[in-house]
This record gives structure tokens, sequence and C-alpha cells, in this order.
């Protein structure tokens, strides 16, 4: 196995990729819809938007796979990075540079890869729009030309990405490690530190602007079956699909985050429990249809979920409010499932 090399501009490109402020940071349903638009245009399952950091490659965007990264001495993207050309690999294990890779010769058996290079607004190769399959493959011209194409697209989406309004004030402050702690390895969504380090800014924004809290407490029905029957594997794959789903229901405003195991959660400053049920109600539709496409399956999933809102503009036990919305969940459940009810 050859190891990718450091490009020249190595700390240019780095500090590049780094103001980017996109590194560590949750779903975007733009770069999610892109992806899955890809999967069409290149009849394969697993698709990526790569950011080449330090030691690690990290996924912005990701169609087919639960890994959120891999070690950048194994990535295939960490070659890439190296030229504007298109990297393709028709057969890695014919490859002297990859045919002993553990992503090769293992998990996820990594035979077919074309990467092109994304640039940072000052033009350092920052990372990849990558495609790749467990199948020898090779790319048709249109399918490179349709390489460049997303490659522009996404370069542009680079230019153009800000964080979601409540988290870029707190985590753009973080350095890279302390805001991995704030997040989910698996579903980049926040996670219950997470969580606990966001509520003192939307309490203090909800007395500014006379709103209030309100919590949204969703558990995915029947979950178990699905490890059941077709694997963690797949378990995993469907709870980034519910993640990514969960942040294009939302408004840009609200905070998706993942309470643990199959237990999802938003966090929304409203006017009224009407608003706060409107929201509900999309997060709902949107797990229920269309099905999800997860290993060449097509898979059923539903989430029941329970509302509540903080009773007073001018104080907020976040205990009580999350405790009433988890009273409610247990309602919903008991009532039949896929279904919202109000705490």
């Amino acid at each position: 196995m050859k190891e990718p090399t450091l490009p020249l501009d190595e700390a240019q490109r780095q500090a590049d990729m780094e103001a980017l402020n996109l590194l560590d940071t949750g779903p975007d349903p733009r770069f999610d819809a892109l992806l899955r638009l890809a999967q069409g245009v290149f009849g394969i399952r697993t698709v990526l938007v790569t950011l080449v950091d330090n030691e690690r490659q990290w996924f912005k965007a990701r169609r087919g796979t639960a890994l959120s990264g891999s070690p950048r001495s194994l990535s295939f993207c960490g070659h890439a990075i190296h030229s504007d050309a298109i990297m393709e690999v028709p057969d890695a294990l014919k490859d002297e540079r990859f045919a002993d890779n553990p992503l090769v010769t293992g998990q996820p058996h990594i035979r077919f890869y074309a990467g092109i290079a994304l640039h940072a607004p000052g033009g350092s190769r920052v990372g990849t729009f990558c495609v790749l399959d467990d199948r020898p493959n090779a790319l048709s011209v249109s399918q490179r030309q349709s390489m460049q194409d997303f490659a522009l697209v996404l370069e542009a989406m680079f230019e153009t990405s800000l964080l979601r309004v409540e988290q870029k004030q707190l985590l753009v402050e973080l350095d890279g490690a302390k805001r991995r702690a704030l997040l989910d390895p698996l579903t980049q969504l926040l996670n219950r530190e997470g969580l606990e380090q966001m509520l003192p800014a939307l309490e203090s924004r909800a007395q500014r602007d006379a709103l209030y809290v309100g919590f949204i407490y969703g558990d995915l029905d029947h979950f178990k079956q699905i490890n059941d029957e077709h694997g963690h594997g797949v378990g995993d794959e469907v709870l980034v699909e519910v993640g990514q789903r969960l942040v294009a229901a939302i408004r840009p405003e609200d905070l998706a985050v993942r309470m643990g195991g199959e237990e999802f959660a938003v966090l929304a400053l409203v006017k009224s429990h009407e608003q706060l049920d409107i929201v509900a109600e999309r997060v709902r539709a949107t797990m229920a249809c269309p099905p999800f496409p997860v290993a060449e399956l097509m898979l059923d999933v539903t989430i029941s979920l329970g509302t509540a809102m903080a009773g007073s503009l001018e104080a907020m036990d976040a205990l009580l409010l999350i405790d009433r919305a988890d009273k409610a969940l247990y309602q919903a459940k008991q009532a039949g499932r896929n279904r919202v009810v109000r705490g």
C-alpha cells in the first residue's frame, strides 16, 4: 500500500479548509440532495463529499455508507487532491497503491473509485467529490463530464455554505476536538452534550425576541426489527438517513439532536405550540415517505413524536421540558405509533 504524500501547499491548504468552517458540522440538505442526484447519474450506491484533514478524511456529505470518515493514510482522496484531474481506479485489487489497503481487503471492500478535487475559494484542493463501489467499474465519457459538473456546483456551495444560525456562534469558536465532542459521530447531529451547550443560547434568544423554546422528542418505530432482520450495518445507514431527513424537514434556525440509540430531538424557537406542531408533523411525514433506500433495500421507517414547550418566556426548566416531551412521545407510541402527540 502506498500512503498519500502531503501536497506542497499543505499548510495553506489546511488553513483554507478550516476557514470554510465545514469540518465537524451537521448534515446539509443541499449537499444531501445533490448526492442523491449523483447516485442516479453514476448508477452507484456510495457517493461522498470529503474534506481531507490533518490525519483523516471526513465526509461532509455521504450516501450509501454509515462511515463518517477514515484515516488519511488509508484514503484514496488523499491521493486525489494532488491533481485537478479525475483520479479513477477501475479495480483497486490491481492497483499497487491500494491492493493491500485495509479499505480494499476489508470493509467497505472498495474495488472502484473515482474522485475529483474540490477547491476552497482561495484555490487550495481541500477535498473531493468521489464515487466508489465494491465491484470493478469505469466511468463513461458523459460520467467524466458529470464529475466535473458536480465539482463546480459543490465548490459554489462551499463559498455560500453557512452553519445554522445558532450553531455558528458556538461551534466556530471551538477547536476541532471540542467541536467533535458535541456531535454524534454517526449522524453528525448534536449529541446530548451539544444540546446542553446550545440551550442557554436559545433561552437567551427566546427571552430577547419574546419566543418560546419548543422541544420535539422522537423515537423510531420498530427499529430493533430492522437491526434484527438486516444487521446493524443497515441499521446504522438508516440512522444516518434519519439524521439527513430530520435536518431537511426542520427550519434553518432549528437544531437537530441525536439523543442516543434511535431517539432524536429538535430544539425550536416558536411563537406558539401550533407552530411547533407544524414542525413536528413535517418531521413525521418526511420519515414516513418515501421509503428508505438502504443497501439495495426499500425500508419503511416511521417515527413517533412528542412535543413540549417552555411554559414561560422568563424562565425555562430544561429537564422538565424534555420530560414533558418524553411523556408525550410515550403516549404517541401507546396510541399506535407514527404520530405526533402534544405534551
